[in-house]
């Protein structure tokens, strides 16, 4: 099989499982497991087109990067699969949230190897509706008013999205990719104004984010562990792809547009997280901040020379964020009651006297996020800002400082489960807690890629 066949089966196999999810009613361990088949069969299609240097066929337009940014999800949500039985099986639509999860998956593989306009759209569309239907599934007070909250915005990044391509096909006779040329850079610029809008809905950026602190910060946050990858990937990848349009004709806009956006995500997330008392909120506000770093990133690709240093930051970046934050929502997820209020700062207190591993696990996904060397996340900054450096030297100057202020909140969460006394209530629910270890372990083994793989 071509990588157009087996990404193109892979996809078809998820919207199957998504499809057939209903008819599995009392089989959840079986439906996890073919979930789990499917996506670890999407994950082996993206290295299907990474290791055939790219894929080019009919409406399907890939290339490494886009592969790299769409296996980075597939290999978090592996994880959290592997580990779910027992906690879905809590839930009275336990089936229907698993099918939201890979109906969601195979959007992202659409929007990864989207050739087209239309390809696009629909994928991203797909993205958005399978997760707005995840954080409303657990039907609980909290997560219904995140998720209303979600879908709103949903709807409105969508619209902004179609707004944006169809201003920067209008002129174009083919609506494939490669071959949209925007009509002059007036028309460039106002079309990115529109995908900033759309995507920083989607990424929770300044000043679209209003919807995530009710999202992330006070709904079951077991979904939340896998939409907040989620969402970042599907951000990242369709900035990817919109860049090879919009950036060649506004290329000076593209950098002062996403870097102003980054800017003020980053400085509003990190300063409002110094805020919080409740370790969710904490969290939630933490990926305010994360998506400003990621679209320093982003703004880096108006440069041609920074942009291979760019993206190989991003992939890292989105690994780093990807693990840390699906291992420290699931945390939450262990001390929080079914239905209850969020977890605070304080129920994590005395973690490391109650559960050790646990306790060292959730260190680890803190100090990746904090960017400390040499996890995951200190690369994915140090290629990020470094790629920023030439066209945006301010952009990484404020990048800096606000990683400095985001290290104070970090240690926040580390005092409170190994300096303060308690003893928090944890589920005995083993699956997750091996998943939240693993997920400590691929942060450590992520910081070892750029010894091995350093950028080209």
């Amino acid at each position: 099989m071509n990588p157009a066949q087996t990404v193109t089966a892979a996809t078809g196999l998820l919207a199957a499982v998504a499809a057939l999810s209903p008819y599995f009613k009392g089989k959840t361990r079986q439906l996890l497991a073919l979930t789990l088949l499917d996506v670890a069969l999407a994950a082996l299609a993206e290295l299907h087109v990474i290791f055939s240097g790219g894929l080019s066929q009919g409406e399907l337009l890939a290339d490494r990067y886009a592969a790299l940014l769409a296996l980075v999800f597939l290999l978090d949500l592996s994880i959290v699969l592997l580990g779910s039985s027992s906690t879905v099986a809590q839930y009275e639509e336990g089936n229907a949230l698993i099918g939201a999860v890979a109906l969601a998956a195979a959007g992202l593989l659409g929007i990864s190897v989207s050739g087209t306009v239309p390809l696009l759209l629909v994928s991203w569309v797909l993205v958005s509706a399978a997760s707005y239907a995840s954080i409303a599934l657990p039907r609980d007070k909290y997560s219904a008013s995140g998720a209303s909250k979600y879908g709103l915005m949903s709807l409105a990044s969508s619209m902004l999205l179609l707004t944006a391509l169809g201003l920067a096909s209008f002129n174009s006779p083919s609506l494939s990719l490669p071959s949209v040329v925007p009509a002059g850079r007036e028309v460039a610029a106002l079309a990115l104004a529109f995908t900033v809008a759309s995507v920083g809905f989607k990424a929770g950026a300044f000043p679209f984010h209003a919807w995530l602190p009710d999202t992330y910060g006070v709904s079951d946050p077991y979904p939340v562990s896998i939409v907040a990858p989620l969402s970042k990937g599907a951000v990242l990848l369709a900035f990817y792809k919109v860049s090879a349009i919009l950036a060649p004709e506004a290329r000076q806009e593209w950098l002062w547009i996403v870097g102003l956006i980054a800017l003020l995500t980053m400085t509003y997330g990190n300063i409002t997280a110094l805020l919080q008392r409740g370790f969710q909120g904490l969290l939630a506000y933490s990926s305010i901040a994360h998506a400003g770093y990621l679209l320093v990133g982003v703004a880096a690709l108006s440069s041609q020379q920074a942009a291979p240093t760019a993206l190989y930051g991003l992939v890292l970046q989105l690994a780093a964020y990807s693990f840390a934050k699906t291992g420290l929502f699931l945390l939450a997820r262990l001390a929080r009651a079914r239905e209850g209020p969020p977890v605070a700062l304080d129920d994590l207190r005395g973690l490391s006297t109650v559960d050790k591993p646990l306790a060292a696990s959730a260190t680890i996904l803190v100090l990746s996020l904090m960017g400390m060397p040499p996890l995951a996340g200190f690369w994915g900054k140090l290629f990020i800002f470094l790629a920023a450096v030439g066209p945006a030297p301010w952009l990484t100057a404020v990048a800096l400082i606000n990683t400095g202020i985001a290290a104070a909140y970090y240690a926040r969460i580390i005092k409170a489960v190994y300096f303060e006394p308690g003893k928090p209530h944890l589920y005995a629910d083993r699956g997750l807690k091996v998943v939240i270890v693993v997920t400590a372990a691929a942060s450590l083994l992520a910081g070892l890629v750029p010894l091995v793989l350093p950028p080209a």
